[in-house]
């Protein structure tokens, strides 16, 4: 960083001499200006506010020490360094009284001029550390007041009063109310930053409507506007303004930006209940999709309806369940959510509720995963807040689904070593009962075990499907009959299982390339 200096000296050889030495040995020192007495010094210091002033004591007009209390007088806060002679030196310690940085003797030694103008720049610096150390801990402190004040719900109290209105907090405007801007997908602390920044700085022309704004950075993606309204505004009003400010801070911010509006209040202490009301609408997210506007008003005018939910959408979904088909658990929940947003007048509890009684749909019949539940549900499924944590009905719909396939997976996983020798034994019972019909539904009443799941299971072990190892037998034993007994077509057929000749034929011409009679002319 270059520091800005200025030099006063009624003899110009000097000035410049000084200017000349600077430019050459002191990098971080940039001369802006040179004055030759202390009338010319002082008005060229009030317009240039320089860092650092090299001044000499004795001038005509006015010297340096009566220049230096003028600018102190006007508010001037640079650092003084004098100019001294031997013989001045009095002059130079009531300098030092007045707040002087330092003093130089002339003649003027270049080790020496630039020793003084490196501790005067040291000291700047430590200066302007300390000072954005204060502007934080006071932007930190007041972020830290207006959240408590939020949080507070109407505990309004002298102290919280005196703390607003020490930070400039309006606390006798018209109407007060709380806007919660949720940047969607953007936890970039620097866009964050930036959105702060463009309110502090007033940069918002969106932000007219509000007679003064505080921005609270609520979250890690929620940020707080509140404030007094210029004028008393109705929830349209409010709500086209709010339309505008997603519009310009899109446009700004290149994110996309949802706002909930509460309702305006005449109190300020009422503000911490527009705030729940801002983040309450703010949850609608999920239902109104991404880039919206939603007011407190909206959600209150959603009218209590029957549920688009019919008993029976439930109940196909629990049978999918129950036999742990993950197609027909999706194309269940698809559906459901299908009517849900085409009805679109669900409250946020009712589609918790809806959500949750999904869940439980696949908990009531698969009762062990209850013991693992926060592997996939997490610990607040069960707490309306939780909703909020999905930005569209998309992402629900979504995460139910996979829930409930975790649920299924876990399953097959759990019982995959409890049945090991489930499928040898029932393959050793199909093949004793192959020549008679015999199904899924009969395997599983025989072993005690899900119908969809023995089938999954039995792939997973065998590597062919129930169905077509049954076949594979029947074919098998029809080939030896056929090669081996002088018995017609049709006694095979049900010989091996087999009450219809059309479709033993058509099953056979299919797993052996031949029909069976041409296949008992061959072998013969």
């Amino acid at each position: 960083m270059s520091y800005q200096v200025m030099i006063v000296d009624d003899e110009p050889e000097i000035a410049e001499g000084i200017a000349f030495l600077i430019q050459r040995f002191c990098p971080e020192c940039q001369v802006a200006e040179v004055a030759y007495d202390g009338l010319e010094g002082y008005e060229k210091a009030i317009s240039l506010r320089p860092d650092i002033i090299l001044t000499d004591i004795r001038m005509p007009e006015c010297d340096g020490l009566e220049m230096i209390r003028r600018l102190q007088a006007g508010g001037l806060s640079t650092k003084y360094v004098v100019l001294s002679g031997y013989a001045e030196f009095e002059y130079a310690k009531t300098a030092i009284t007045l707040g002087v940085e330092d003093f130089i003797t002339k003649p003027v030694e270049e080790d020496e001029l630039c020793a003084v103008l490196q501790k005067s720049c040291r000291s700047l610096q430590r200066e302007q550390e300390n000072h954005e150390k204060l502007q934080h801990m006071k932007s930190t402190m007041k972020d830290y007041v207006l959240k408590d004040f939020l949080e507070r719900s109407g505990k309004y109290t002298e102290t919280i009063k005196d703390y607003l209105e020490q930070y400039d907090f309006p606390v006798s405007g018209r109407q007060y109310v709380c806007l919660v801007t949720d940047l969607y997908e953007t936890p970039e602390r620097e866009r964050r930053q930036e959105f702060l920044r463009l309110v502090k700085e007033k940069e918002l022309a969106s932000l007219g409507f509000l007679q003064a704004c505080f921005a609270v950075e609520y979250s890690q993606e929620q940020i707080v506007l509140t404030g007094a309204l210029k004028r008393e505004m109705e929830p349209r009003s409010l709500h086209y303004a709010a339309e505008k400010l997603k519009n310009q801070l899109t446009q700004l911010l290149d994110t996309t930006v949802n706002i909930g509006i509460g309702m305006p209040y005449r109190n300020v202490e009422d503000i911490p209940k527009s705030f729940e009301e801002a983040r309450c609408a703010l949850n609608y997210k999920i239902m109104k999709g991404s880039d919206c506007v939603i007011s407190y008003t909206q959600i209150c005018d959603i009218e209590d309806s029957a549920s688009p939910i019919l008993p029976e959408d439930i109940k196909r979904l629990e049978e999918c369940i129950d036999r742990m088909d993950d197609e027909g658990c999706r194309a269940a929940i698809e559906e459901i959510f299908r009517k849900i947003s085409e009805k679109n007048t669900l409250s946020l509890e009712e589609l918790q509720m809806l959500s949750l009684n999904l869940i439980l749909s696949g908990i009531r019949k698969i009762p062990f995963v209850q013991f693992q539940l926060n592997q996939y549900l997490g610990k607040n499924i069960f707490s309306l807040e939780s909703i909020s944590k999905f930005r569209t009905i998309e992402q629900l719909k979504n995460w139910i689904i996979n829930t409930l396939r975790s649920m299924n997976e876990l399953m097959l996983k759990d019982n995959l070593s409890e049945k090991k020798d489930v499928i040898q034994e029932a393959k050793e019972y199909i093949t004793k009962n192959f020549n008679r019909e015999i199904g899924l539904n009969e395997i599983s009443e025989k072993f005690f075990i899900n119908p969809y799941y023995f089938s999954q299971l039995f792939k997973k072990k065998t590597g062919e499907t129930y169905q077509n190892y049954l076949i594979g037998l029947r074919v098998e034993r029809a080939k030896k009959l056929l090669t081996e007994t002088d018995l017609k077509i049709y006694e095979v057929c049900e010989k091996v299982g087999y009450s219809d000749a059309n479709h033993f034929n058509k099953v056979f011409e299919r797993f052996v390339g031949m029909r069976p009679s041409e296949y008992k002319k061959q072998r013969r």
